[in-house]
């Protein structure tokens, strides 16, 4: 199509398009494929909506990396897959017709969160918790596009979160065959480029049959990464977050935990020596998320004409180099407060403060504090500590 011939052409020879370029290009890509619905651009949110179905949300941001990390004579076929997975693809209504495309996924809580705040509908996606902000999905692998499972779903099918799980743990093992990668210092990467690369974890036998020392220590640092290292190889921790630490800046990320198999469950796993580089990933990761969600429930209170302080994840560097997150907790302020490293207790009228580990408040002060379903998680606070518990946290927790 000349079209397509000069876009790709003048791609050669300019820099990288904008995302409202992308935007509108992926918006004519959709009306090619067949697609009637109205969508817009929203720049400062960087999403495409549907104004007459609010709910209708499409996040540009992994889409855009993908097609600006597509060589420019890739990215109009870039486009056209995209296009073709925002088109909705139905679900089968038996499960015998779905049982064979059933995928394990590994997913952030956050990614729920956002669907949530995001969708007046509100599907409720099933889960299963697997460590910290790190949780368990089940996917159904389309052929244009990967939908994860709705309770609703599976109450339609008959059967269980744990027995659909377990069908499409057997079906990603059947294509779990190839050979891991050898990378530096007895760390190993999945190479199977299926972007379920990730929920392999899931796989602990298939982790245990390659030559790790001790046992299985992985990350995920986004869907189509695993690495994989033994806890007795302290040689590969280094490597591992190097990697990782690469792997972050790609499309789809994940939480940066490194994990540790017990044996039964996997656990959030800080081996000695790398606390700090392990907590630097996880503030910034968490930074972001808190920020985004700030923005859409700052929006959904403006909507509701909810009168709720969101409360800002803030990070710090300490004088030794060390990141750490705090949020502020104002008397007289009905706020929702992320989960913070410490948390600055203020009392305005006075001007006096206390800074507090968030373990200690919740031990402290946990009966004032109220954890919401939001994901990440925040605590509803309505009021404030009395005189005498304020009085106490200045003398032991005085601001630094």
């Amino acid at each position: 199509m000349p079209t397509d011939f000069v876009t790709r052409l003048l791609d050669r020879f300019r820099k990288p398009p904008t995302q409202q370029i992308f935007a509108e290009r992926l918006m004519a890509a959709l009306r090619a494929a067949g697609d009637t619905r109205a969508w817009t651009y929203e720049s400062e949110r960087s999403r495409l909506v549907q104004p007459d179905v609010p709910s209708n949300v499409v996040n540009l941001h992994n889409l855009f990396r993908d097609y600006t990390d597509a060589k420019p004579a890739d990215r109009d076929a870039t486009l056209k897959r995209q296009a073709r997975a925002m088109i909705q693809h139905a679900i089968p209504s038996r499960l015998a017709d779905a049982k064979a495309k059933l995928r394990p996924v590994i997913r952030s809580a956050t990614e729920r969160g956002v669907i949530h705040l995001q969708m007046e509908t509100r599907p409720e996606l099933a889960f299963r918790p697997l460590c910290e902000n790190l949780e368990i999905g089940i996917a159904y692998d389309g052929e244009f596009s990967v939908s994860r499972l709705t309770t609703t779903k599976l109450q339609e099918w008959g059967i269980t979160f744990d027995e659909a799980y377990d069908i499409a743990i057997d079906n990603l093992r059947a294509e779990s065959s190839r050979p891991w990668v050898a990378l530096q210092n007895g760390v190993f990467l999945a190479q199977f480029g299926d972007y379920y690369d990730a929920a392999r974890l899931l796989l602990t036998d298939l982790l245990y049959r390659q030559p790790i020392a001790g046992a299985p220590v992985v990350m995920a640092p986004n869907r189509g990464v695993l690495l994989l290292t033994g806890d007795r190889n302290p040689a590969g921790f280094d490597t591992m977050l190097q990697v990782a630490e690469q792997a972050l800046a790609q499309p789809r990320p994940l939480p940066p935990l490194m994990l540790r198999w017990d044996g039964a469950l996997w656990r959030r796993f800080v081996p000695e020596g790398f606390a700090s580089r392990l907590q630097q990933l996880r503030v910034s990761e968490l930074a972001g998320d808190y920020r985004d969600q700030q923005t859409l429930m700052d929006e959904a209170h403006a909507r509701d004409g909810l009168e709720v302080f969101v409360a800002q994840y803030s990070a710090y560097r300490r004088p030794s180099g060390e990141l750490f997150s705090m949020s502020v907790w104002t008397e007289g302020v009905h706020s929702l407060l992320p989960d913070t490293d410490s948390v600055m207790l203020f009392r305005p009228r006075t001007q006096q403060s206390a800074s507090v580990p968030m373990a200690e408040l919740l031990r402290l002060c946990g009966d004032l504090m109220t954890a919401t379903a939001h994901r990440p998680v925040r605590y509803e606070v309505k009021a404030f500590p009395d005189d005498a518990r304020f009085r106490t946290l200045m003398e032991k927790y005085p601001k630094p």
